[in-house]
Order: structure tokens, then C-alpha cells, then sequence
């Protein structure tokens, strides 16, 4: 048996050869200067020197101010007059990100020694996080915004602090290896730097869900967008570009990112059958898509993608089942285009039908290991092509273990959300928000 474990830690754990090159993807932001700014609104009774006592690390931020704005006076400023503050010259203090879920056994280790690594389990700036091959694990960050880390990745904490002037963190992240999947809380002001880097590359973020990866065999970087916009440069491009929704970018070796080109579509799921090689071994087939290189699934047993997952890649678009049971297991399938990009995700969940496809009644598991005894608000919808049914909505749902179960449910696409405040949350902390998707199947368990 391999034992598989999840390393954390504030020294280098050997991965200086890997940032060899990451001074160069650093200064690149030296051009973003929107984000070294905070935009401060003037209330009534504001004057510099009171804002310099409680919000300055020194006097000194008073002409800085000034200069700045080019106030002629700077004892006089307007009620209502926005000011831009640079970011240094605020007093700022540690924020935490948690561990929401993860699918191996695994070791938090500080400089001063090794503890067990467990959901919540509080991660602060500096922390680096090495996921093993077959392990995956996420972070919840303050502002309920979610880092995703698959297979193989290896992330830096490299920013991750609070200031007065602005609700949420800053947050800038080193990606040194494998991939990162993140959904920003859409609420983010545009000046709250949340930044991704790699050695070859940096993105900044305005409200999205995103991913980027980055090879530390090839040195090649990927970002890939689902909603919002994420500004990304090569470390050898002259300008940003902005990538909206739906689109991507390659970037090779040297730093210089491809043409971005649209992502491909979400598969559609198309037949199943009986395997010919293993008995209760179910093939499914996916509707054949143009310049689709390979497909991928991750696959998890829960329809929020945490606790038990791993991922899978196919050559041709079909995959197989080995057993089916009456509580859904759910496959985030995406196509991966010539370039390596991963295109738009298809969610759907496979169950068994005891009698038939259509009087199928599925579970469906929800993991929501921050819960504790906290109230969960849950919804679930059921869509269909006349309307769209309420099946669930909740605001006193009590997770069992971190986790809960619907039953009884029908084939169809259904849509959800849970929310709930964490137990120990400090008083400006969002707590935790997650919605998604999935088109339920029911397959017989004895295929034709």
C-alpha cells in the first residue's frame, strides 16, 4: 500500500529550481498599478491626519496621499471625494484560508514540526501546499472565494492578508506545478488584488471562475476562463490581454502566450451499453466532438467535487462504469483541445434504476466538512423543458459527519446551492457559499 500525503510548509521544500525564472513573472505586475491602490470614499469628519492614526503605518502616508491626488491642501479634503491610497502605506494583518476537503490522508508541516492535516485546518501567508499524485485538496479563503488544487499541483500562499479599507483579502498565489482551480466571490472590488502566478506567467482577476496550469517539465502555462475576466501576460509578451468568458491561452517555454482561442464546448452525454470485457461494466458514450484531442473527467462521489475524487483521462470520447448503485457518482467531463487546453466542464451524475430509467430514484451526497453544527441554507431545482421545479429549500439543513444526502430523486438537470457561517468565523468573514449543476442519469444495472 503507497501511503499518499499532503505537504504543507513556510520553508522552500526544494522548489528554488522551480522559481528560477519567477523574478521575471514578478515584475510584470509593476504595470498593473490599479491594484497598488486602495480607492477610499471621504465621509463626514475625515481629515488625512485622522485617517493617517487609523488606518497609515506612518505619518509619512499623509504627503504620499497628497502627492498622489495632487491636493493643493492637504488638510482639506470633500465629503465624498475618492481617495486612491497606496496599498504599502495601509496597516494590514494576517488573513486565513481553511482546508475545505480532501480526498487522502495528509500532514500539515510548519517549520516547527508535523501536525495531521484536517478539514479546516487554518493556512496562512507563506504556506506552501504540495498535493500528491491521486490526492486533491481545496481551500476556503475569507471572502468565501475557493482554491481547488488536483492531482500533482504545488501552490505558494505568497499573499494572503486583510486591510481596514477594503472587505476582502488580498490574495496573490504561486503556482509552481500541475494545476489550480479557483472561484472568485463575483463581489471582489477590481482594486483587491487576487493574482495566480507561474514562472512563465501572471493573471489577475476581476470576479470569475478560472483555472491555469503550469508544467514544471515543459515550463508551458494554461489559463483557461469560465465566467468573468482574467488578465494574463507571458513573461515575454508586451501587453496584457484580457480573456473573457469561454476563451484560453497557451504559453510556451519562453514566456510568449499563443493566440487565445475559444475553449471547447461541455460534452454531451449520447448512449451507454454493456461492456463486452467485465461483467456489471457499463460503457458510456459521449457525442463525438470536433478537434477535441483527448477528453478528461474528475470524479467524485459528492456533487460539490470534494472528499473521494480522482481524475481520468480518454482518448476517444467514451468511458467506462465498473458499478453502478443507486447514489449518484459525478464526472466533471471536459474536452481538452490540441494546445492542452481544458475546455467548458459538463456535469453529470450516474445512478442505478432499481425498475426503470424514468422512476428512478437517486441520491445525491453533498459534502460540507466546514458545517460543524451550523444551520445550512440549501436549495435544489429540477429543470426541465416546461418549467422549473423547486425540489428543495431549506435555511435549518444539518449536515451528519460534514455531510448530507437528497433522496428520491428523478433523471433530469438540476440545479443547487448550500450556504452556511462557520463556527469559530470572525465577524467580517463571509463564511461559505457553493452552487453547481449536474444532469442526473439513470442508467439499468443490467444494460442491454
Amino acid at each position: 500500500m503507497i501511503k499518499r500525503t499532503l505537504s504543507l510548509s513556510f520553508i522552500g521544500l526544494g522548489f528554488a529550481a522551480l522559481f528560477a525564472g519567477h523574478a521575471q513573472a514578478m515584475s510584470l505586475l509593476a504595470s498593473v498599478g490599479q491594484q497598488d491602490v486602495i480607492a477610499y470614499k471621504v465621509k463626514s469628519g475625515d481629515t488625512l491626519l485622522e485617517l493617517s492614526r487609523k488606518y497609515f503605518v506612518s505619518s509619512a502616508g499623509i504627503s504620499e496621499v497628497a502627492r498622489i491626488n495632487q491636493l493643493e491642501d492637504a488638510d482639506r479634503i470633500k465629503v465624498g471625494q475618492t481617495l486612491s491610497i497606496p496599498r504599502q502605506s495601509v496597516k494590514h494583518w494576517s488573513s486565513v484560508a481553511h482546508v475545505m476537503g480532501m480526498s487522502c490522508a495528509s500532514s500539515f508541516t510548519p517549520e516547527q514540526g508535523s501536525t495531521q492535516l484536517v478539514a479546516g485546518t487554518p493556512l496562512h501567508e507563506g504556506a506552501w501546499i504540495k498535493v500528491p499524485a491521486g490526492c486533491h485538496t481545496s481551500l476556503l479563503l475569507e471572502d468565501s472565494s475557493t482554491v481547488r488544487l488536483p492531482s500533482g499541483a504545488v501552490l505558494r500562499l505568497s499573499t494572503l492578508r486583510k486591510n481596514a479599507l477594503e472587505k476582502s483579502p488580498e490574495v496573490r498565489l504561486e503556482l509552481a506545478n500541475g494545476r489550480v482551480e479557483l472561484d472568485v466571490m463575483k463581489e471582489r472590488s477590481p482594486l483587491t488584488p487576487f493574482e495566480i502566478r507561474t514562472p512563465r506567467s501572471v493573471m489577475g482577476v476581476r470576479g470569475t471562475q478560472f483555472r491555469v496550469g503550469f508544467s514544471a517539465e515543459t515550463q508551458g502555462s494554461l489559463v483557461e476562463v469560465m465566467q468573468g475576466v482574467v488578465q494574463t501576460r507571458g513573461s515575454a509578451d508586451p501587453e496584457f490581454v484580457d480573456l473573457s468568458q469561454g476563451m484560453g491561452v497557451a504559453i510556451d517555454a519562453s514566456g510568449k502566450a499563443s493566440t487565445p482561442e475559444t475553449l471547447l464546448p461541455p460534452p454531451q452525454y449520447a448512449s451507454f451499453s454493456k461492456s463486452a470485457l467485465q461483467t456489471g461494466e457499463l460503457l458510456v458514450r459521449l457525442q463525438r466532438m470536433e478537434n477535441a484531442d483527448r477528453f478528461q473527467a474528475d470524479i467524485a462521489t459528492t456533487a460539490t467535487l470534494s472528499g473521494l475524487r480522482r481524475t481520468e483521462q480518454w482518448a476517444r470520447p467514451e468511458f467506462k462504469i465498473d458499478r453502478l448503485i443507486n447514489q449518484a457518482m459525478f464526472y466533471q467531463v471536459a474536452a481538452v483541445s490540441k494546445n492542452g487546453l481544458l475546455g467548458e466542464a459538463a456535469w453529470m451524475a450516474f445512478c442505478a434504476a432499481r425498475v426503470s430509467p424514468e422512476q428512478a430514484g437517486c441520491s445525491a451526497v453533498f459534502e460540507t466538512p466546514l458545517a460543524d453544527v451550523a444551520s445550512i441554507a440549501f436549495t435544489l431545482n429540477r429543470r426541465t423543458e416546461a418549467s422549473n421545479q423547486e425540489v428543495i429549500r431549506t435555511t435549518h439543513l444539518t449536515a451528519l459527519n460534514g455531510k448530507f444526502a437528497v433522496k428520491d430523486l428523478r433523471p433530469g438537470y438540476y440545479t443547487w446551492s448550500l450556504s452556511y457561517t462557520l463556527a469559530k468565523a470572525a465577524a467580517d468573514q463571509t463564511g461559505v457559499y457553493q452552487s453547481g449543476a449536474f444532469e442526473l442519469i439513470a442508467l439499468p444495472a443490467s444494460a442491454p
